[in-house]
């Protein structure tokens, strides 16, 4: 740590070096405390800042330097305590209100601690306190891990805006929260700018709660801008800043609220009012009227062999108890797992593949023995819709549990998004040949099975039921915005065309020459007008969409950069993105390899990153039988690009599994990754599960198994 003297600033956290802030007259206990933290004499730090508190219990920096201690220590109740009194006595200390976050934080209080990171960032002027950056990322982490994605996106970009270091580390998250491909689409583009509110009576006023958001004066513009709302109506460009400012204070209740309101604007074009609808089913789905109901059900059971009775029903598959003992731990508060798990199967698709007994997975249940203070009981997720209904209805049946007492425990809200993509089970080994047309089957399957599910938005109907009526017409086109945003695994573009159409909704397509991003967000992805696009603007949505994973749209970006003219400054960098696209789309290894080696040439040209390109291709060479070739291809790779950072971290880890097998750990040395490449693609990328293939963890597989190469 550095050393402490006048020129340092304060502990007090006011923003001012010591020598001129009025803490000065105590620098030599500061410097005293200081060093026993340096040299981890906590318990000494703390005993002695505490001594001094008796005798000057007001102190600013005493409180600061005693907050940072206990939060080092991970003492809670203390910092909570301590953080409080600092507060109280220094409302206006940008120092205090991180303490304070930081606690709001830990606690779960996401909104106090938002509201209280940004209120620091104010108040902080141009001497932002080093502490920022963490309350941030904990922040950003926390509200991430809860699903609010969005949110999350904005804090990290206000980081991003505070200079360095803090650039650093908010660009860090910025860029773990694009690239997630498992979220939609919709939170991981930043939301539209208000619309021009011309010489509207209220223009002047929103002018200023513009002005406090660009302050970062977040509490303040949103007073300002509901007591505007209350006055002119729900305004399109009043709305539109007020969910900026829910969003960063992570209240998305009322942000899907905000967002319902802009659809029933008239003023709005029809593009935006189904941006802002599918936004609301991202944001509270259940709120918004997308989600499914599924009941946490117990059974009170009394027949003695029920248990034998289970594992006679052949729609029921059993699991490991662990699979569910933790979720069940949480809803149930019970410490004690089940003695029996099952899932829920059907057999489907029997007139294609009956040899491979495909079945379709649905819901859970699981059987607990009797206990001392507990009879026999059986725990279901039961659903009240679609398949998974049809499944837990027809064991129910078999079960006899129809005439037995059901005890309703919780009702859960699933999005439909999260409903429709359900996993099928394969028993017998499939042919290589066999899978590509599985795993359309299996996307047939789903799709019709998504069209029928009644939602509450739609009236309580399903898609099929309200194509063509056009008071549904921005809801519908909400949801297969909604739908696709999810990067749903092997669904194209031309996939949802296709269900555009067969559901009588058009898709939105928007010039390029206007700020499409600006416009409808995360949407822009889908609703460009390709066939009018200039190439600056196609080569940066490429690049856009392989960032962030839109996986739905990589073909019709790959058509139009075959077709457009390049021009010769960015002829490099249209190939190098192209191959890109194409890799993720090949679904032949060998035609993979070669890009791959396009690839890597393209990148040294342009003087970019080629590490993971390098490790790719390396895995696909293994996976494919050519070892000695793999192996010269990244012994010459790893001296030509030794300050690679990817490439580095993989060597490392290579070097690593060969010393664990060195000292006898079995299936991890001489083990490529190509095994667990294509085991992972398999199952999340096709949609099939096949519980006897080879482990991913065996020596073998990267050379036998089943050859197959999934793209990405």
């Amino acid at each position: 740590m550095a050393s402490l003297d006048q020129y340092s600033l304060c502990p007090c956290g006011n923003g001012k070096k010591i020598k001129f802030c009025k803490c000065h007259e105590h620098l030599p206990e500061m410097q005293d405390i200081y060093r026993m933290i340096s040299g981890e004499q906590n318990v000494a730090a703390l005993d002695r800042i505490n001594a001094n508190l008796k005798t000057m219990p007001s102190e600013p920096w005493l409180l600061a330097m005693k907050c940072d201690l206990l939060l080092r220590l991970g003492e809670l109740e203390p910092l909570e305590e301590t953080s409080a009194k600092f507060i109280r006595l220094q409302p206006d200390n940008p120092l205090a209100k991180l303490h304070r976050a930081m606690v709001a934080i830990v606690r779960g209080n996401t909104e106090e601690g938002a509201s209280l990171l940004l209120q620091s960032i104010a108040d902080s002027g141009e001497t932002i306190h080093p502490m920022t950056a963490m309350v941030g990322m904990n922040l950003i982490e926390f509200i991430g891990q809860r699903g609010s994605i969005l949110p999350a996106l904005l804090h990290a970009e206000t980081l991003m805006d505070l200079g360095q270091p803090m650039q650093q580390v908010g660009m860090s998250a910025y860029q773990s929260i694009v690239s997630d491909a498992q979220s939609s689409s919709l939170l991981r583009e930043t939301i539209p700018s208000p619309v021009d509110p011309g010489d509207a009576p209220y223009a002047e006023r929103l002018d200023e709660a513009s002005s406090l958001i660009e302050a970062i004066r977040i509490n303040g513009a949103k007073t300002k801008l509901e007591s505007m709302i209350r006055e002119f109506g729900p305004q399109p460009a009043i709305l539109q800043a007020l969910l900026h400012c829910q969003l960063i204070l992570t209240d998305g209740e009322s942000a899907a609220a905000t967002c319902r309101k802009l659809t029933q604007c008239p003023d709005l074009p029809e593009h935006q009012k189904v941006y802002y609808q599918s936004l609301a089913f991202d944001l509270s789905p259940q709120s918004s009227g997308i989600s499914l109901k599924d009941d946490l059900v117990v059974y009170t059971i009394e027949d003695p062999e029920f248990e034998s009775k289970l594992a006679t029903v052949k729609s029921l598959q059993p699991v490991p108890v662990d699979q569910l003992k933790e979720m069940l731990q949480m809803m149930l508060q019970e410490e004690v797992p089940p003695k029996v798990a099952y899932v829920c199967t059907d057999a489907v698709l029997q007139e294609q593949f009956a040899e491979s007994e495909p079945l379709r997975v649905g819901t859970w249940i699981a059987f607990y023995g009797k206990q001392t203070d507990n009879p026999a009981r059986l725990v279901a997720l039961e659903a009240n819709s679609g398949y998974q209904k049809k499944q837990i209805d027809s064991i129910k049946s078999d079960l006899g549990l129809n005439s037995v007492k059901r005890e309703l425990i919780e009702q859960l809200h699933l999005p439909f998004v999260q409903r429709i993509s359900s996993q099928v089970m394969i028993r017998q080994q499939i042919p290589d040949e066999r899978r590509l047309a599985l795993s359309d089957a299996i996307k047939h399957l789903n799709t019709e099975e998504a069209l029928d599910i009644p939602l509450e938005c739609l009236g309580n109907q399903s898609m099929r039921e309200v194509a063509g009526k056009a008071e549904y017409r921005v809801a519908l086109q909400a949801v297969l915005l909604s739908w696709q945003a999810r990067n749903p695994s092997g669904f194209t573009d031309a996939d949802f065309d296709a269900i555009h159409k067969r559901l009588q909704v058009s898709e939105p397509k928007l010039s390029p020459e206007l700020d499409v991003f600006d416009l409808v967000g995360g949407a822009a992805y889908y609703w460009t007008d390709l066939a009018n696009i200039d190439p600056q603007s196609l080569i940066q949505l490429m690049q856009s969409s392989l960032t962030r994973g839109i996986a739905s749209m990589y073909q019709p970006l790959i058509d139009r950069a075959q077709s457009t003219q390049w021009p010769e400054e960015l002829r490099g960098s249209a190939e190098y993105t192209l191959h890109n696209l194409k890799v993720r789309v090949c679904s032949d290894p060998n035609e993979a390899e070669k890009l791959l080696a396009r690839i890597i040439e393209s990148g040294k040209k342009l003087n970019v990153s080629i590490g993971s390109a390098i490790i790719e291709r390396f895995e696909l060479l293994s996976m494919l039988g050519r070892h000695g070739e793999a192996r010269v291809f990244l012994e010459n790779a790893v001296r030509e690009n030794s300050s690679d950072p990817t490439l580095m971290r993989y060597i490392q880890s290579l070097m690593q599994q060969s010393e664990m097998a060195a000292r006898g750990n079995s299936g991890l040395g001489g083990q490529s990754s190509a095994g667990n490449i294509a085991d992972a693609g398999g199952a999340n990328s096709s949609g099939i599960w096949t519980p006897d293939g080879p482990s991913s963890s065996s020596p073998d597989s990267a050379s036998g198994g089943s050859k197959l190469w999934v793209p990405d």
